[in-house]
């Protein structure tokens, strides 16, 4: 049976107590709205959040919990915000997160849109000593990925790439190699992290979008046009397998830490594929409800949380049973989301 479980204001939260010990929360970030809501994953009850002035897209988040960054791609900027109270505590901006005016597509019924002059800063992640945050700039007159010093709390570089439709990108914990998909020429573009510069562009067929690694130093590959997962040994950067799901539409991908389940989301069948990384077989179809995004992993690799936009909810998978077994009401349409690690809070 599922729990359906209204997620509740910050300041009745405080009033009942508190939330009950975890070892991490939840970041979703639900476009319409312009908030980032922090989630206690036992209860879904709301314990933080953060009112932006545009749509907050994806996250990244310092190992120890302690920092978050939130892109905001019609800001343009990225938003930096305290771990602990979900506080704003600076801003990235930069010339490279404009452009030129650039004709929006004009809606039926709906008011003129306005020319953008967003370069669309969308995908963020950090290296692995949270030095460096990198950030895909997809609609830049030369699109590229923009380079944060974090410690010097400037933007230092930006890499050009050339290639069309980065949305979303990750960096490797074992190896601090950045991965780059760009579903619109078919590619994913490898990044030394270390000297900045590109070490490989792997063809990858379907629309490749989302990224997540294994512990058995693989990137396994999402793709939304086909419904593909795509393998890379990361040790080469060659392509090692390519799985069919079944599924149809756009998502992203998460590995469990414990490297034995990936799990590929599709907006179109509006379902999780379950992949067993050692078979490279889908074990499970679970549906999650209408508009499933990013699909996240409990530290403990019991739980797999997937934000659902249309929903305006997140789904609650039970790894043992690959069943739903409780829906949190967050925002209106969450849709990008990170763990946070609390450090037994």
């Amino acid at each position: 049976m599922i729990r359906t479980i209204i997620a509740v204001g910050l300041g009745v939260l405080l009033l009942q107590g508190g939330v009950q010990a975890q070892d991490h929360t939840i970041i979703a970030l639900s476009h319409s709205d312009f908030t980032a809501y922090e989630l206690d994953p036992a209860t879904g009850r709301i314990i933080n959040q953060f009112k932006a002035d545009n749509q907050p897209h994806e996250s990244a988040v310092t190992l120890d919990g302690k920092m978050i960054f939130a892109a905001i791609p019609q800001g343009p900027h990225v938003v930096i915000l305290d771990g602990e109270t979900l506080k704003q505590i600076g801003k990235i901006e930069s010339e490279y997160f404009t452009r030129p005016p650039l004709e929006m597509p004009q809606i039926p019924g709906q008011p003129p849109r306005p020319p953008s002059t967003s370069a669309s800063p969308h995908g963020v992640a950090l290296n692995r000593a949270a030095s460096k945050l990198y950030i895909g700039v997809e609609t830049s007159d030369v699109p590229g990925i923009v380079v944060y010093d974090v410690r010097a709390g400037r933007v230092s570089k930006k890499i050009d790439l050339l290639l069309e439709g980065g949305h979303f990108l990750a960096i490797d914990q074992q190896t601090d190699k950045l991965y780059y998909p760009h579903r619109a020429d078919n590619r994913v573009v490898v990044i030394d992290t270390r000297t900045d510069q590109i070490l490989k562009i792997i063809h990858v067929e379907g629309g490749p979008v989302g990224v997540a690694f294994s512990p058995a130093s693989e990137a396994w590959v999402h793709s939304d046009y086909d419904g593909s997962v795509t393998v890379i040994d990361t040790r080469n950067d060659e392509v090692i397998d390519l799985i069919q799901t079944g599924g149809e539409g756009a998502g992203r991908i998460a590995v469990s830490p414990d490297g034995r389940f990936a799990a590929s989301t599709h907006g179109g069948t509006e379902d999780v594929a379950i992949i067993d990384t050692q078979t490279r077989t889908v074990v499970a179809s679970v549906a999650t409800g209408p508009g499933p995004g990013f699909p996240l992993f409990s530290p403990g690799s019991d739980k797999l949380y997937v934000m659902n936009s249309r929903a305006g909810d997140v789904a609650v998978v039970d790894m043992k049973s690959m069943e739903v077994e409780a829906r949190y009401a967050v925002g209106v349409n969450p849709f990008g989301g990170s763990i946070r690690s609390v450090g037994g809070r």
